[in-house]
């Protein structure tokens, strides 16, 4: 018997195989179309080895015994009906009529209501509640109702015989059992089928997700994340699980969180996909300890999908290097412009600071030149030509500044370093910018700390930082101020300032100092003369001896200058390619800006 049923089952399990499935049809719908045929082959076979047992110990069969045996082993042929047409639902509403008529009939000769086939007239309901959709519930609920009133009218009629345990109640009782049976072994199956294609779909979808650099997240109605992907790790260096509720909120910016949020409720409303750009929250990886940093990020939501209902799925994406390129870029553009404008303004100072000394020297030089004009005192004549001189003078060293600032940025300029002693350097300086201080009524005055060492770097270099230095200070201190410069020991190397009580320097200004033809009081009806090289000309020069500049400064107050200077030069790069960046500290305003300057790397 076991070894019938064996085969039997491998019988059905093959012509369910061959089953007739739509391209459209689903995993699960297949699944339970394959169970109904196998479960119904099954059922449909069984009466054949039951009905030579109730032959041998009942009676003769009757047209009603034979036509319940004719709907016992329907089942076969709504299997096999399936298994060509793949119609689900017109195979379970053929079952349901199928059963209904075998209640009815077993019912018809076993009490009509009272007997227990009434309640068998439930089984089709769940069967095709279970395993059909809505047509073939209707077609279920029509026939059990059908059978139902045909047991009732035989039962008001009074033809429904006494209940007896007669072969037709035998095997009715039997095959509902059977049915029962099937019934409940295809429901387990197909939830368990259901369960296991669950499980696959989220092994597959996680696999995917994981799959990918992007972060793909789940959103509930609220917006809370139901789910994280694991690209969380290496985006943000937290488990997916932190993600999770509002973890995914607290970590974007706070002055991106409008956007993300407007962004998502876009999304649910089916207004289509909207990239939005926001900053992410990352953590320290590799178990380093620092501060958090946010990285930019391009969040799209996606509409909800039907099967989703009302979640909707977002991606991330990390765009920083973008965002960094474009940052470059419109640095790059600010440079540039800011380069043009230093350029034109250059040329209109320029123009102004040779314009006023060539037309003294073709002015006094004509009349010096004229006999008729030149009939002046000896004195007068002496002093035409020391402006003529200082003129030119003026004009030889606006020149050599910009040959010089030219050389040090093309990276022509070299230093020669050599022992020098600072002392010497200062005094030498000082006597220079003498009479132009007494000239501007300014007190100028000089200290060197005995302790500073002799140290290696280009003497010339030291002198022409030196004089700028005080010739920018003498210029932008008002009559009884004062100019002191100040060298003391620092560990290995010397720090030289120069400090003056002058008009002091605007904040907005402070961190472009030092760049080429920049002037702090760059309009016309500028109080002072310059082309705005000679920080320019001090900052490269310090540069080459791998040096560091810092200016603090502050309006009204007046601004120190320290340079800061290593002892051996001589290790350094003798020429220098770029410009040293500048680094500024900006306080209140009415607080010492600080400006430093140093070499880059």
């Amino acid at each position: 018997m076991l070894l019938q049923f064996a085969d039997l089952k491998a019988f059905a399990e093959q012509v369910a195989a061959r089953l007739r499935v739509s391209a459209e049809t689903s995993a699960g719908a297949s699944f339970r179309q394959r169970a109904f045929v196998a479960t119904h082959l099954i059922l449909g076979v069984l009466p054949f080895g039951v009905l030579p047992v109730l032959l041998a110990l009942g009676r003769a069969p009757s047209a009603l015994d034979l036509a319940a045996f004719a709907l016992s082993v329907a089942p076969i042929l709504i299997a096999l009906q399936l298994s060509r047409s793949g119609d689900l639902d017109r195979a379970c509403a053929l079952s349901a009529v199928a059963f209904a008529s075998f209640a009815t009939c077993v019912g018809a000769v076993q009490g009509g209501l009272a007997s227990a086939a009434t309640a068998w007239l439930a089984l089709p309901l769940i069967e095709s509640a279970l395993s059909g959709g809505r047509r073939a519930v209707w077609a279920a609920a029509s026939a059990s109702a059908a059978a139902f009133a045909a047991l009732a009218l035989v039962s008001v009629a009074g033809g429904a015989p006494a209940p007896d345990a007669s072969a037709l109640a035998v095997a009715g009782v039997l095959v509902a059992s059977v049915y029962g049976v099937a019934l409940a072994a295809r429901t387990a199956l197909t939830l368990g089928a259901a369960e296991h294609a669950q499980r696959e779909r989220g092994a597959l979808a996680d696999l995917f997700a994981g799959s990918v650099a992007d972060l793909v997240t789940r959103h509930g109605p609220n917006g809370a994340v139901s789910f994280a992907s694991p690209a969380a790790r290496a985006m943000l260096g937290v488990e997916p699980r932190e993600l999770l509720g509002g973890g995914l909120l607290a970590r974007i910016h706070i002055a991106d969180r409008p956007a993300f949020l407007q962004a998502l409720a876009a999304a649910k409303d089916s207004h289509g996909p909207r990239a939005v750009e926001v900053r992410l929250r990352r953590d320290p990886q590799d178990g380093r300890v620092g501060a958090p940093s946010f990285i930019w990020t391009e969040m799209r939501p996606l509409p909800p999908a039907a099967a989703m209902g009302a979640e909707l799925v977002a991606v991330f994406r990390d765009v920083s290097e973008r965002k960094a390129h474009e940052e470059a870029l419109v640095a790059a553009r600010d440079e540039a412009r800011q380069a043009n404008v230093a350029k034109t303004r250059f040329l209109a100072h320029m123009s102004h600071e040779l314009r006023t000394p060539l037309n003294a020297i073709i002015g006094f030089s004509e009349i010096l030149s004229d006999d008729e004009l030149c009939r002046l005192a000896p004195e007068r004549r002496a002093d035409y030509a020391a402006l003529i001189h200082r003129s030119g003078a003026h004009l030889l060293e606006v020149v050599n500044s910009i040959l010089d600032m030219a050389r040090i940025e093309s990276g022509a300029f070299a230093i020669l370093p050599e022992p020098c002693e600072a002392a010497p350097i200062v005094g030498h300086c000082v006597s220079l910018m003498a009479l132009k201080a007494q000239a501007a009524g300014v007190r100028l005055s000089a200290h060197v700390d005995p302790e500073v060492a002799e140290i290696h770097a280009d003497r010339r270099a030291l002198t022409q930082i030196l004089i700028n230095l005080l010739a920018n200070a003498i210029k932008f201190t008002p009559r009884d101020g004062e100019v002191w410069v100040e060298v003391r020991s620092r560990h290995k190397g010397l720090a030289l300032s120069v400090r003056d009580t002058g008009v002091g320097i605007a904040p907005e200004d402070i961190g472009r100092l030092g760049e080429a033809f920049f002037q702090a009081d760059a309009g016309y009806g500028r109080r002072h003369e310059g082309a705005g090289i000679g920080l320019s000309v001090v900052r490269g020069l310090v540069a080459l001896h791998n040096g560091e500049m810092q200016v603090e400064s502050s309006l009204g107050r007046g601004t120190r200058v320290t340079i800061l200077l290593p002892a051996d030069c001589r290790g350094g790069a003798s020429v220098v390619t770029s410009m040293p960046r500048a680094e500024a500290s900006l306080g209140l305003a009415n607080e010492p800006q600080t400006l430093r300057m140093k070499r880059r790397a």
